[in-house]
């Protein structure tokens, strides 16, 4: 085996040599302008969503090639680091920005996730935190200057380094709670439209006033095409970007080549999610840009100061997440054996007794949860505070809607159409059940159950059912469908509240034997 210490030589070695090039300096003059014999190291990381594990080796890692002096190196943050676990939801994101700031992020842009705990509570936290904030496109709503930066120029020696952050539009549909208050009055925008527009004046700007060397796109939009735009898109409709750091779709790209407006070739890189890697963007001395991805467990290094905060947010969050609420003799699931979702692609015992809770403490006829907001399921034996807030760490508050039979057709046929394919819409749900045809993308057999009776009585369109469900799906989850529908109650109530208030006095913290198996509820048929 290896020892520690030549491991780490070793490693860093390895890790250096793409950065440093051949360079063996032949500058042996006093006068010699040393900046030019480095390299400009980016390193990067997006879609952490409170994976936090692998920060102290982020910053390890920073630290070991900042000692080594053979390149500029700073890190960045693509976004969706305040929510996505106990941690985020416990504190409101304040654990993730306090570890943040232990490790000096250089420049970061926000993702959409940051807004789980509203836009006020977003800012709050980003001003805490310190670091320089870019995004050309999140302004208050009627305002003629975004919030943050639209660049930030960063000096390397003799070279300077412009960062343009942008944000997915479809942020304002996730997040709708945090763009308009409980009176439907609009308080962010995103400026869709103009979204390209905006970078490239950013750009522009960027090497006009700031003097750039080079421009790199710091994009929450991802590669898959939502509301018309994706970060290929916004690259072939632009100029003077000379890279792009990718974020939101959650897929580790090494590196690909996308031509912009102009025809050049412009890399793009992303890092994946989860703090699986650490990505690194190099800016070489020739000026050729290139990019690899390090698995974070690869990485030797380690930052104490790093790893004692994290250690300190952790026994913090886990009072209150270690807190009782009751028992069961099996696991409630929402993803398979490797963590991927089956909430969103079938029925699943922890979204029937989610959506039960949703029904049933509401006092309404159906519940209804997107599958796409179950993250991690609960194992057999004691359930936790912090179990559910791991299950459903997205904050929001609960309200009881009134919708038709008709419209309520209509979603359960459009949240289904990607059947057997994951689509984070996918209904779970409660007082309701149906049949969904997998070759044909209809639904059929859509029955309610009669809360008098206790029996399943057919959809009827004309009639108004009322709805329990959060506040975000009622805003702008289920493809936007229900935005329109009356609100029969609003409260603030959280979802994992009235989750816990269901498990610990309803259920009276006992599961039995109710949801050990999904009660087919929803039928899948391939026809």
């Amino acid at each position: 085996m290896i020892h520690k210490e030549l491991r780490q030589v070793i490693f860093a070695l390895l890790l250096l040599l793409p950065a440093i090039g051949f360079m063996l300096s032949s500058c042996e003059s006093d006068n010699c302008d040393e900046s030019s014999e480095k390299s400009i190291v980016i390193l990067f990381e997006g879609d952490t969503h409170n994976e936090v594990d692998g920060y102290s080796r982020l910053a390890g890692l920073r630290d070991a090639m900042q000692k080594a002096d053979t390149s500029y190196v700073i890190t960045v943050s693509l976004g969706d680091f305040m929510a996505g676990g106990a941690l985020g939801a416990i504190s409101k994101g304040s654990y993730i920005t306090d570890i943040m700031q232990s490790i000096g992020y250089d420049v970061l842009t926000i993702g959409n996730h940051e807004f789980d705990y509203g836009g006020d509570n977003m800012r709050s936290l980003l001003d805490q935190l310190g670091v320089p904030v870019t995004c050309v496109n999140f302004f208050d709503y009627g305002a003629t200057e975004p919030v943050y930066a639209p660049y930030i120029v960063k000096q390397f020696g003799n070279k300077r380094v412009a960062f343009v952050g942008a944000l997915a539009p479809e942020t304002i549909q996730l997040q709708q709670n945090a763009f308009f208050d409980e009176n439907g009055r609009q308080l962010y925008d995103l400026h869709t439209n103009d979204l390209y527009q905006l970078v490239q004046q950013a750009v522009d700007m960027a090497r006009s006033i700031g003097n750039a060397d080079y421009v790199v796109l710091l994009s929450h939009i991802g590669e898959i095409e939502s509301m018309g735009v994706c970060s290929h898109n916004l690259i072939e409709a632009t100029r003077g970007i000379d890279a792009v750091i990718d974020s939101h779709s959650h897929t580790s790209v090494v590196g690909e080549w996308v031509r912009n407006a102009d025809g050049n070739a412009i890399l793009i890189t992303q890092a994946g999610d989860h703090m699986k890697n650490v990505g690194r963007m190099i800016i070489g001395k020739d000026g050729i840009i290139s990019s690899n991805l390090i698995p974070i467990a690869d990485i030797p290094y380690r930052s104490e100061k790093v790893a004692d905060v994290v250690e300190k947010v952790r026994q913090a969050a886990q009072k209150v997440a270690d807190s009782v609420i009751c028992t069961s003799d099996y696991d409630l699931i929402v993803t398979d054996a490797n963590g991927v979702s089956l909430a969103q692609r079938e029925e699943t015992n922890g979204g029937d007794l989610v959506t039960d809770a949703f029904r049933i403490e509401m006092n309404a006829e159906i519940g209804l949860h997107s599958g796409g907001s179950f993250v991690k399921g609960i194992a057999a034996g004691k359930i936790t505070y912090g179990d559910i807030v791991a299950m459903l760490p997205y904050e929001d508050s609960m309200n009881v809607i009134q919708v038709t039979g008709q419209l309520l057709f209509d979603l359960l046929t459009k949240c289904t159409q990607k059947t057997p394919d994951n689509d984070m819409r996918f209904p779970q749900v409660s007082g309701l059940r149906f049949t969904v045809h997998t070759a044909s993308h209809t639904v059929s057999g859509v029955e309610v159950l009669d809360k008098a009776s206790g029996a399943y009585m057919p959809l009827d369109p004309a009639r108004t059912y009322s709805v329990a469900l959060s506040a975000y799906y009622k805003g702008g989850g289920f493809y936007n469908l229900l935005k329109d529908c009356p609100v029969e109650r609003s409260t603030t109530l959280m979802v994992r509240d009235v989750v816990i208030n269901y498990l610990s006095k309803t259920l009276d913290a006992s599961l039995g034997e109710t949801y050990r198996n999904p009660q087919g509820r929803i039928t899948i048929e391939v026809r």
